[in-house]
């Protein structure tokens, strides 16, 4: 069950709104005041809460489909890890940009452990599901900075394995690419050092 479902049916938001702040569901749930912003953003979008003027309430569909929510992230939560299947898929050449940026590199560095190479992997993702899934686990943020008058967006990095190498997905909060499309830095380029091609079959496990 999503967390942040679970914390609003605890304050019985399926019987009526309740107000809540993303402050105190951060606070409850041990994650970032951001995150609960977007993690509650998502959740409406997807049908699961209305947001209303006299607070939050679970919709019927986050009733319904609480107990399959359950039995799902059940399974994520308790073996620890989560795989991600896709296709090498050509990029924009966006994220060597970004990645050559110190306000990004120098969080990186501290926050997943390695150097990342200035260019990321695209794959197009074989389940939307997993993405899902993927969102509903706790990030780490690589936080947004202004440089030169231009402002930079939050990054929401999820640590993962490819083919024993520690990596990275980021999914940054303004991107150009559809649902579908994730993208992988690694200290090193992907694609050279693995050999990867457009169209190859790519697995990662995210812990």
């Amino acid at each position: 069950m999503d967390d942040v479902l679970l914390f609003l049916f605890k304050k019985k938001a399926h019987l009526q709104p309740v107000p809540v702040t993303t402050i105190e569901i951060g606070e409850t749930l041990g994650m970032s005041q951001q995150n609960a912003s977007r993690r509650l953003q998502l959740l409406e979008k997807q049908g699961y809460v209305k947001r209303l003027r006299q607070g939050t309430r679970l919709t019927k569909k986050a009733i319904n489909e609480i107990s399959g929510l359950h039995l799902s992230l059940k399974k994520v939560f308790e073996e620890g890890e989560l795989e991600i299947e896709g296709t090498v898929t050509k990029g924009r050449g966006e994220g060597g940009y970004y990645l050559k940026l110190e306000g990004y590199r120098k969080q990186m560095r501290k926050k997943l452990g390695f150097e990342p190479y200035p260019g990321t992997l695209n794959i197009k993702l074989s389940n939307l599901k997993k993405r899902e899934q993927l969102l509903r686990l706790e990030p780490v943020v690589i936080t947004g900075f202004k440089e030169n008058d231009r402002a930079y967006g939050d990054l929401f990095a999820y640590k993962c394995r490819l083919e024993g190498h520690d990596c990275a997905i980021l999914i940054p909060l303004r991107t150009h690419h559809g649902p579908k499309i994730l993208e992988i830095v690694c200290p090193f380029n992907i694609r050279k050092q693995l050999e990867k091609r457009d169209g190859d079959r790519i697995r990662v496990i995210v812990w």
